[in-house]
């Protein structure tokens, strides 16, 4: 089986010269292909690897996930392995990801054994997300997720560590470009197992930082809640669209009228506050006009 990685970058130089670095030192078998896909940086790289990658450096700035169908393109191997740039292997790995495929017929799509900066153990899935995700917001349904999806029968992987079967992309085509780089993961996922393949978990242990795109938290709220809603509607996975709308906007109507009351005895910094309530106000209108 050939291997293709691929690593996208967008002013992060530091940390995929680290992915590229350990890929290669924990490569205990040829790598095929080596793409790293530059989303129009603005900070200076000098190529200190040569022919071992190829990087394709965008004009513009294309995102996440244009720039990952730009590698998905120039790839041609029978696995591809994609890393974010704070990701990359902490053991050999090559010959591992061949045999788990080779083993494992129906896998279509797998992550690693995750390991963050503490040297802890770290997630690398979930399960398949539901409208309760929206109901309940994020926290409360994350504490859901501990008490009743330990072991979820349908879970997804995240794109800072995946392997994907190039039959599985060619069957049902590359991430979806719709999404706001959000949910990406999801999706392919959930696209792979309604054809019949199944995901998985590769033992090889993987560093993933996890520091996330900077951003204003509000900004982070708005893209989760529109991303969602959109994967969810795409896969049927919302009866009685309105009521549930209805019901979401309820909670964040709840949520604002705290936040406005209250909000200067539970944060101390007022513009927190006020980032809070602006994420409210734009998911409020945007759960009365658009659904």
């Amino acid at each position: 089986m050939k291997i293709g990685l691929l690593v996208t970058n967008y002013n992060t130089w530091e940390m995929t010269s680290q992915c590229i670095e350990n890929c290669i030192k924990y490569a205990d078998s040829p790598i095929d292909q080596f793409v790293v896909v530059d989303d129009c940086s603005n900070e200076p790289f000098e190529n200190h690897f040569g022919e071992q990658i190829s990087l394709s450096c965008n004009q513009t700035n294309l995102g996440l996930i244009r720039s990952l169908n730009k590698g998905l393109e120039i790839l041609d191997t029978d696995l591809v392995l994609i890393f974010d740039s704070d990701a990359w292997p902490l053991e050999n790995f090559t010959n591992d990801v061949k045999e788990y495929f080779s083993n494992n017929k129906e896998i279509g799509i797998a992550s690693f054994n995750l390991l963050d900066s503490e040297g802890k153990p770290s997630v690398s899935f979930e399960a398949e997300p539901s409208i309760l995700s929206l109901v309940l917001g994020q926290k409360l349904y994350a504490h859901y997720q501990r008490i009743f999806s330990k072991f979820p029968k349908s879970f997804t992987v995240y794109t800072c560590a995946m392997v994907v079967r190039k039959k599985v992309l060619e069957e049902i085509g590359s991430f979806d470009e719709n999404f706001d780089w959000l949910e990406l993961d999801h999706d392919i996922c959930m696209r792979a197992t309604r054809r019949g393949w199944k995901i998985g978990i590769i033992p090889t242990k993987v560093f993933h930082k996890g520091s996330g795109t900077p951003q204003k938290v509000s900004h982070r709220v708005v893209r989760f809640y529109k991303n969602r809603w959109y994967l969810l509607s795409k896969f049927n996975k919302i009866r009685f669209a309105k009521s549930m709308a209805r019901v979401i906007r309820w909670r964040l109507t709840i949520e604002y009228l705290v936040l406005h009351v209250f909000g200067s005895y539970l944060f101390k910094d007022k513009e927190v506050i006020n980032d809070k309530l602006h994420s409210r106000r734009e998911l409020l209108q945007f759960f009365s006009t658009s659904i």
